[in-house]
């Protein structure tokens, strides 16, 4: 325990003349806490794991331990003048080995700085310290201000004032986002989450804000699923050459998508009667299923106008079923994780209907909308232009 650490390391400290160092291991949760107790007894040296890492149930976590003794104990470190990489450290480490990063994470979270109740954000718009113990930036983190049906109007308002794209009155934004908190709540009572789907929240507002123009349009799109074999014994059945197309099923997706036309020239004075400034692209694609399919083909739909879009990958995608009761009628919550490998950014959509396909492929195009937000301006394609 952390009375007994100090104890301890105190009496070492004052018999032995030698630099004091403490290796603690988290199987009482206590490592993070025994190891800065131990320095401020007087210990000069810490052992610890990024985020903890280690046998049993983890090593002292050093991006606690490090950020606590640098911003909150003032301790004469080296490191300080990097403190800010901490965060990109502990995602990095997490995609090396291949974990899911801990979102709860003390300082390099990504919601070690989430606000959701509308009094918390309403306090921190007066005072941005009234609820954090220290500035995100110090970590390489950021503030996030969740939307629920427990969120207020400052919450929206905040995001309003993020995204918008036009200079509107307050009494225009706070009007705005009454309309558009009503809109979560109804969301929300059919089944949508937008604690973990951020960027969904985002596409909602742009999409409420006059000017804005989405950077791409589905027009329609089909998914078939082809299957010969439908005994379950024979899928696994290795004698079986997998690569063969008879073998297994396949699933076929076909996307109609409208897109800027990057052959067009900027013009403002463009005659609309000549050339229109988009294109449409058809695309097939096969996958392992239809969801699979519709997300390959709908990116390749999209990157011959965007093409910042192939660095953006999927790193997760969650079903969930919302009610059990209506058996395979049911109403499906999909929630996809994107991530751009270019700058290491993460973002969650999500999306609720009776039909998985449609959740899914909705989840996906606020993906990849979410993805092209900055071109979003100076797209043309509003209702005005086809």
């Amino acid at each position: 325990m952390p009375w007994e650490i100090e104890q301890i390391t105190q009496s070492i400290v004052e018999t032995f003349d030698v630099t004091v160092g403490i290796h603690a291991h988290n199987d009482c949760g206590m490592a993070v806490a025994n190891s800065i107790v131990s320095v401020k007894s007087g210990a000069g040296l810490v052992q610890g794991t990024i985020n903890g890492i280690g046998e049993r149930t983890g090593n002292a976590d050093l991006c606690s331990i490090v950020p606590a003794l640098a911003l909150h104990i003032n301790s004469n470190m080296k490191c300080k003048e990097t403190l800010a990489e901490i965060t990109s450290l502990s995602r990095f480490v997490d995609e090396t080995m291949n974990r899911k990063p801990n979102s709860a994470a003390p300082f390099v979270g990504s919601s070690a700085f989430a606000h959701k109740g509308g009094l918390h954000v309403a306090a921190m718009e007066r005072s941005p310290m009234s609820y954090q113990h220290i500035d995100p930036s110090a970590v390489g983190n950021i503030k996030r201000i969740l939307i629920s049906e427990l969120s207020g109007r400052q919450n929206i308002i905040g995001k309003i004032k993020e995204f918008c794209v036009e200079n509107i009155s307050e009494e225009a934004v706070s009007e705005r986002a009454m309309a558009i908190l009503n809109r979560v709540k109804q969301l929300e009572s059919k089944g949508y989450t937008f604690e973990g789907a951020e960027a969904s929240v985002d596409i909602m507002i742009l999409h409420a804000t006059k000017g804005y123009c989405p950077p791409f349009v589905v027009l329609d799109y089909s998914a078939q699923v082809f299957d010969s074999h439908l005994d379950p014994s024979k899928k696994f059945d290795t004698s079986h050459d997998q690569n063969n197309s008879s073998y297994g099923p396949t699933a076929r997706a076909t996307i109609k998508v409208r897109t800027m036309d990057l052959d067009v020239e900027e013009d403002v004075s463009l005659n609309l009667t000549e050339k229109l400034p988009y294109t449409d692209h058809l695309e097939v694609s096969d996958g392992n299923g239809p969801v699979d399919a519709l997300a390959s083909a709908l990116k390749r739909a999209l990157i011959p106008s965007h093409p910042s879009l192939g660095t953006v990958e999927l790193i997760d995608y969650k079903v969930r079923i919302l009610d059990p009761e209506s058996a395979t009628g049911a109403s499906t919550r999909v929630m996809i994780e994107f991530r751009d490998i270019g700058n290491e950014t993460t973002w969650t959509t999500v999306s609720v209907d009776q039909n998985v396909i449609s959740a899914s492929l909705n989840a996906l195009v606020d993906g990849y909308e979410y993805a092209l937000i900055e071109y979003a301006p100076s797209c043309m394609l509003c209702d005005d232009f086809y």
